[in-house]
């Protein structure tokens, strides 16, 4: 499962009172087990750096888009998602 050290993170949202069931051997050496809520991240700090990060060409995150559309494109982009042809889309509020 994970090197000797390794950390397992468990992401996304998960439906009230799912169980999870692991192997206890599996965490002996050190491996760790730990929980994700939305990021793990500090809004207030973290936030506010990303931004100033995007905007002085630091944080590239216009390269992960594939394609933007309009509200009324909607269904073609979910379309497009299920067919595996785009990765991110955004929508347009025009």
């Amino acid at each position: 499962m994970l090197g000797k050290g390794g950390t397992a993170t468990v992401i996304g949202m998960v439906p009230v009172g799912q169980r999870l069931e692991i192997d206890a051997t599996q965490l002996l050496g050190g491996k760790r087990l730990q929980g994700s809520n939305m990021g793990s991240n500090r809004f207030r700090i973290d936030m506010p750096q990303y931004v100033d990060w995007y905007l002085s060409g630091r944080l590239k995150l216009d390269e992960l888009v594939s394609a933007t559309m309009p509200l009324d494109q909607i269904n073609e982009g979910f379309a497009a998602l299920a067919a595996a042809t785009v990765a991110r889309q955004l929508i347009r509020f025009d």
